[in-house]
């Protein structure tokens, strides 16, 4: 095909009667993203100075897909079909048609005579797209990164990432899928993600806004069930809506969702729905929940279910136990069984609404996702264990699964990930940095703990002493118990047994829900 067109002369030139004009030299093609439809076939003529007996039309290069042509007379028409966005990708892409008229060289035709040459031109501009930002919800007046995940990154000369209309402070292109953004303090408001590349005509697909929201003043207090409970399964904050939500087991189960209006916390909304676990998806758009055999979407403001998918091939006598949501949306869920066996975790890829099975196999596990979304740490086993089990840890860029090098066994304290996962804690006494090295021990009186999002700080809360005490995790002690900063800071009120705990995204506010009550309480300044 090249060498045919190398062998062909362009323009339309030569004389009347060979010459070929054509009605345009260019066509431009453009898709807003890799999954996008494929655009539209465009047509150009190309009419010849006399009579022809045969038409040649020969495509080259990665722009287009497939060329006819129809000739009537001394006019034909050629259409040009771009190629499947999907199938070439993101970038820019380059083609070329060219056209040659042949008349007849004898009277009886037994030779073709080639005409001139017209060649027109094809590019194909297919948009890289940014689908997510995590997190989504950031806080005013604070300069902080963020992830971008979507497609096609690397295929334009990415100068700069924008937050409306704001440019971010840095950089950094992890890979095509992925770019850790920096972006300076921000008022208060909505601000679409978008990437500006040097070489990309026009607005690169963004499909990711990242809210930013005044960090509010929450006073201490406490919250009453509107029905009695015995277990919290999940406690989370709506930093957007400002909002509480808690998964229970009141009626079997239920979720009661808490509205902040603005001076005080509104009336609770409570739905009979029965999940083991719930999380709030990366745009915050929906919860993923999961009850014992499938995935079920629920409202996060009406709380009202969706249509449920169902987990494929569950072992017998187990369920789905627990799931977190990384930044490219997708829920890893683990699960569970009343015995000590392992048993398959599952991703839930909310692109395909889909439940796939992993290859990966787990003892009860429990996972602990960071704010930011990169990645997740596993703790797993069963106090009826002669030994200690490795932990796990996921990758959310790849969506697998590697062994970690911490052993030990799972206790009723769930692991806590800082925001970027450069501390994390397991079985609320072991303090580890990112690279699993254990910088010291927390006392062993834990009954809930959260981290401060930069991971300087664990905030404890110790029933005996019934408040919160602080630690300063940022140094290493050398595997030798954490001092806390003074004395423990009482709470507005007794949450109950068996309470969970989570922190702000500005980190500061505590929330702890227990088979009492929920308690808002300030984080202390320590």
């Amino acid at each position: 095909m090249m060498a045919l067109l190398a062998g062909c002369g362009g323009g339309s030139g030569g004389d009347e009667s060979t010459g070929t004009k054509i009605s345009t030299n260019a066509i431009t093609f453009k898709a807003n993203a890799p999954d996008a439809a494929t655009p539209a076939a465009q047509v150009f003529t190309a009419t010849f100075g006399s009579d022809i007996a045969h038409l040649a039309v020969v495509h080259s290069g990665n722009a287009v897909n497939n060329v006819t042509s129809t000739l009537n007379g001394r006019t034909a028409t050629i259409t040009v079909q771009p190629a499947t966005p999907s199938v070439v990708g993101p970038g820019a892409f380059v083609g070329a048609v060219a056209v040659t008229g042949y008349t007849c060289a004898d009277p009886t035709c037994s030779k073709l005579a080639a005409g001139t040459t017209s060649t027109v031109s094809v590019s194909y501009q297919i948009s890289p797209v940014v689908q997510l930002v995590t997190p989504y919800v950031e806080t005013a007046g604070v300069a902080d990164e963020v992830v971008l995940r979507g497609l096609g990154f690397n295929s334009f000369n990415v100068q700069t990432v924008r937050f409306g209309d704001v440019a971010a402070t840095s950089i950094t292109a992890v890979s095509p899928t992925e770019i850790r953004a920096t972006h300076p303090a921000l008022p208060a408001g909505s601000y679409p993600v978008r990437l500006v590349a040097t070489n990309f005509d026009g607005d690169i697909t963004t499909n990711a806004t990242m809210v930013v929201v005044d960090p509010p003043a929450y006073a201490a207090t406490t919250l009453s069930y509107p029905t009695a409970i015995t277990d919290v399964r999940r406690l989370i904050y709506d930093a957007e809506r400002r909002a509480l939500l808690v998964v229970t087991d009141a009626g079997g189960g239920s979720i009661v969702r808490y509205p902040y209006t603005g001076s005080a916390w509104g009336a609770p909304t409570e739905v009979t729905v029965s999940l083991n676990d719930v999380a709030l998806s990366a745009k915050g758009t929906m919860l993923y929940g999961i009850s014992p055999t499938a995935l079920v979407p629920v409202d996060p403001v009406t709380l009202v279910s969706g249509t449920a998918v169902t987990a494929p091939s569950l072992a017998t006598g187990a369920f789905l136990k627990n799931i977190v949501v990384g930044n490219d949306d997708v829920g890893l869920i683990t699960t569970g069984i009343n015995s000590s066996t392992s048993t398959a975790a599952y991703l839930y890829f909310s692109s395909a609404n889909a439940v796939i099975q992993q290859s990966s196999t787990y003892n009860n596990a429990t996972p602990a996702m960071a704010a930011n979304g990169t990645g997740a740490y596993l703790i797993q086993g069963d106090p009826t264990l002669a030994n200690d089990v490795p932990g796990a840890k996921y990758a959310t860029a790849t969506n697998s699964f590697t062994n970690a090098a911490t052993i030990l066994r799972q206790n009723t304290v769930a692991p806590v990930i800082a925001r970027t996962t450069n501390r994390f804690i397991l079985n609320g006494t072991r303090v580890y940095d990112a690279s699993e090295s254990l910088l010291g021990h927390l006392p062993n009186a834990t009954t809930a703990l959260v981290l401060k999002p930069d991971g300087t700080r664990a905030y404890v809360y110790d029933t005996s002493a019934g408040g919160i005490y602080v630690y300063d995790i940022s140094v290493d002690r050398d595997e030798a118990y954490y001092s806390p900063l003074g004395a423990a800071v009482p709470l507005a009120g007794d949450p109950g047994s068996n309470p969970k705990m989570i922190i702000s995204p500005d980190g500061r506010t505590l929330f702890l829900a227990g088979r009492s009550r929920v308690v808002v309480q300030p984080t202390p300044a320590l």
